[in-house]
């Protein structure tokens, strides 16, 4: 049997701006309901702006909300935090915040830079729109020439959540924004992984990324529960990613999220996790009621299975 280990775990899913892909979003939603998880949903402005029914139900069911870029998914030439000015990043970021915030109801303060390409600029943009927590830099990740992660910045910035530095995301620093960096083993622990290295492979991802890390950090994508001829995507696009989309891969994530449960991960989000000062660089758990974000529960599997501590 398994050990409980009790680990916080943050189930994300980044919503880019790919027209068709709102159906597998619909999916997600009732995959949570069915395993009873909540999500933090990093949401593309315009997708915001084009379902905002949507949305809303997202926040209806009690998930996170949060941005993910203005036009990220739908473009050629992507969103660039990592190189663009000052107020074209502020721009792209407060269009997307009125988006989201327009169609849920309420405004975001979580971020995600698209295809986690951020920079210190970012972090200037999103202190000054009211931002309280990002989940952006790569830390130990490098894609090796697979997904779009091919900088080495900032891959030694921590594991752990941090206040971030004005003058290096890799550094601790003094920021009022708190990074918790989506957890990686070289390659990311997301669903492309999954889909490509499959279960075991994603399992010893895990087993080393715990023993370093106090908390989880997975994330998906909507476009990967469609097929790809069901969906607009930009030219770009690879090829081995559209041939990997099809809703079976719900079946695939059934049996990652039943074995993050057997373990003992929790779910949790991010407002109800960090307190709003870290201590020693280390989080300590705390509802931030501020927000209106409802305090992360356990969660079992349908049978079979123990009823797990809340571990916020």
């Amino acid at each position: 049997m398994l050990p409980h280990i009790h680990m916080p775990w943050h189930f994300t899913i980044d919503v880019d701006w790919v027209p068709g892909s709102e159906v597998g979003l619909a999916g997600l939603l009732d995959f949570c309901d069915r395993w009873k998880l909540k999500a933090t949903i990093f949401v593309a402005g315009r997708f915001a702006e084009t379902y905002p029914e949507l949305i809303r139900d997202c926040r209806r069911r009690g998930h996170e909300l949060g941005t993910h870029g203005w036009e990220h998914g739908g473009l050629e030439q992507d969103e660039d935090f990592r190189s663009a000015s000052y107020d074209r990043q502020r721009d792209w970021i407060r269009l997307a915040t009125e988006a989201v915030e327009k169609a849920s109801g309420v405004r975001p303060k979580v971020f995600r830079a698209p295809s986690l390409w951020i920079s210190e600029t970012t972090l200037r943009a999103l202190e000054d729109e009211g931002y309280r927590y990002d989940s952006s830099v790569p830390s130990r990740r490098f894609d090796c020439g697979f997904g779009r992660v091919h900088y080495l910045k900032y891959f030694r910035a921590p594991s752990e959540p941090y206040r971030l530095s004005s003058s290096h995301l890799r550094l601790p620093g003094h920021s009022s924004i708190i990074e918790m960096a989506p957890s990686a083993f070289l390659f990311p622990i997301n669903m492309a992984t999954l889909r490509v290295f499959g279960l075991s492979i994603m399992k010893w991802m895990i087993r080393r990324v715990s023993q370093r890390s106090s908390r989880l950090v997975f994330y998906c994508h909507p476009y990967e529960f469609v097929h790809a001829h069901r969906q607009s995507f930009p030219r770009n696009m690879s090829t081995w990613n559209r041939q990997g989309m099809r809703p079976e891969n719900f079946s695939l994530l059934d049996a990652f999220v039943e074995h993050m449960l057997l373990r003992g991960h929790s779910s949790a989000l991010f407002a109800s996790s960090f307190r709003r000062r870290l201590i020693h660089g280390v989080t300590r758990p705390r509802v931030d009621t501020r927000l209106g974000v409802p305090e992360a529960t356990s969660v079992c599997a349908e049978k079979g299975m123990t009823k797990l501590t809340n571990v916020g």
